[in-house]
Order: C-alpha cells, then structure tokens, then sequence
C-alpha cells in the first residue's frame, strides 16, 4: 500500500554492517566441515559448500545482499536450477544456511534492528498504512517489526539481504496474515515495487443520517477502487478497512458544511502565524496531505484519496 523508496546507498552500508558477521561464520563453517554437535551435527554437501565458498569474495556476497528488489526473483530462480534443497524447511542444507544467515547475523546482537529500520525512514507498516510498525519488547526496549518478504524459513539465503527486509506491523507480520506465505504463490507484490495508484481507496454511502451522521459508522463503506487482489486476502486489507468508515464520515461531514473552504480562510488569514498551503491542507483533512508523506501516519492513504474525491484537497 506505500510505496517504499529504493536505498542504495543505505544498501550498501547493511553491506559494511553484516559482511564480516557473514563471513567470519563461513569461514569457521567451512574449516569445520560441519555445524551443530553430535549426535545433531551436520554435515557440510558440495553444492552448499561451493555457494558458501563464492560468497568469501567480497563482490558476490555483496550481489546477494544489495541485490534490487526486482533482482530476488532472479537469484531464487537461479539457486533452485542448482540447489533445490536450499528451500526446504527440513534439509539439511536449509539447515546451515539458516544457522549462518539467521542465527549467526539476523539474530546477533551487532544487527542492531531499530537502526536498520531508521535507515529505510518509515514510521508506519507498508502493508496496511493501519499501524506503526514499533512496539515496546518486554524489557521496555522499542522494537522495529520486519518482515522477511521471502520467508527466512524458505529462503535463508535472504535473510539479511537489505531488499528483502520489510518494515511491517505486528498485524501483518503475525497469524493469520503473511505469517511464512509465499509471496509469489499469493500475488504480494514487494513494497519496494508498488505503484503509487495499486491502491485506491473509495466509499459508498448505504443509508447516512445527516441530522445525525457520526452516530452510526456502518452508514458508510469503505471500498477499494483499485488494488492488488493478493494483499486484500493476506492482509485482510477490506475487512480491517471496514472497521474505519468512520473516519470517512467524519471527512463527509467536513465536505458538505463547507468546513474547508470555510476554515482555509481563516487559516490564510489568520494574524501572527504563517501556514503553507501543505499545513493547511494537512490540518483540513486530519492527516498528512502529500504522498510523501503517507508513511508517517496510520491511515494518511485512506485519508488522502477520500479527501481528494470529496473536494477537501486538490
């Protein structure tokens, strides 16, 4: 639903930040010849071996972890031409590559989760535009949710590549939403990937009381005018959005007393303080008015496009 901004230069600071975690750990698995300890060691195949040797050059490991968001599917479809069982859950090559990727430098302490989400400059899950995306961890720490867009259980491989880590919310990371889905298989498209006009939000009036419209919020329905049929279903975008509508009355109501043009006027000339045609419109609507600036507050999307048709921003 927002549009992310593609890092480069942020990319290749992640980069600088994993790589010795990375390859520390390869080094030591390759000299051992195996992970774990008996009686559950496990031992190191050819071909795992061989993609793990390749990534001790700095220039491929650095293709895997910068690698544009429109380049993943490429590397998937290479690796699983070579090696298949990389994407099994319960082989032993997953195994390893999740025991060096994930346990060895996604959960290391160095991977410091909260600067890495500020680097990417978003404050609200990119999913749903309902939720921040922090929460507090129970020792009080705040916490980023991310989402392995390619799920680290089927493709650990990724696990800290820079594109492949999504800012998200609890309610779209967790049960019952994307959870370890396979993002090809249900029509996710990545954030990084999105088109300002996937989405669209719309409403339609079932039977409002304007003598006393707030009073019931299912008078109104929020509805999507354009969106990508996958996130509806994974997300639960349309049922979660329902429990919203009223917001949009609210935003009825401001369209048919006037209020913006009304209250527009008074801000422009209002003695002593000095707003820009952005402050208004952010203090007409109730929420961030540019598409820039979607991400900084749940619901500005929802906000934007019915404020937009109702006339209250151009």
């Amino acid at each position: 639903m927002i549009k992310l901004q593609q890092k480069d230069i942020e990319a290749e600071k992640h980069f600088v930040l994993v790589k010795g975690l990375l390859q520390d750990r390869i080094r030591n698995v390759i000299r051992l010849g195996y992970i774990g300890r008996n009686p559950n060691r496990i031992n190191i195949g050819a071909g795992v071996g061989n993609f793990l040797s390749n990534l001790l050059i700095d220039a491929n490991l650095k293709s895997l972890i910068t690698a544009r968001p429109d380049s993943l599917k490429g590397i998937i479809a290479a690796l699983k031409n070579t090696n298949l069982n990389f994407f099994v859950a319960s082989h032993d090559d997953n195994s390893i590559l999740r025991n060096i990727f994930i346990d060895h430098c996604y959960d290391h302490s160095l991977f410091d989760k909260l600067n890495f989400i500020m680097q990417i400059s978003i404050d609200t899950c990119p999913y749903c535009n309902r939720n921040y995306i922090y929460y507090l961890s129970k020792t009080s720490q705040i916490k980023p949710q991310i989402d392995h867009f390619y799920p680290k259980s089927s493709y650990p491989f990724l696990a800290v590549s820079f594109y492949n880590l999504i800012p998200s919310c609890q309610t779209c990371n967790g049960f019952g939403a994307k959870e370890e889905k396979n993002p090809d298989a249900e029509g996710l498209v990545s954030p990084y990937l999105l088109e300002s006009d996937n989405f669209k939000f719309t409403y339609k009036i079932r039977s409002i009381n304007f003598l006393n419209p707030l009073l019931d919020k299912t008078s109104v329905q929020v509805k999507f005018r354009n969106q990508i049929p996958g996130h509806l279903n994974v997300f639960k975008l349309g049922a979660l959005y329902e429990q919203h509508s009223d917001h949009v009355i609210e935003l009825i109501v401001k369209s048919k007393v006037q209020y913006s043009t009304e209250y527009r006027k008074f801000l422009n000339t209002y003695k002593g303080l000095k707003f820009s045609d952005n402050e208004i419109d952010r203090m007409i609507l109730g929420n961030y008015s540019k598409e820039e600036e979607i991400h900084k507050r749940p619901l500005a999307k929802l906000y934007q496009d019915i404020g937009k048709q109702l006339g209250l921003i151009s």
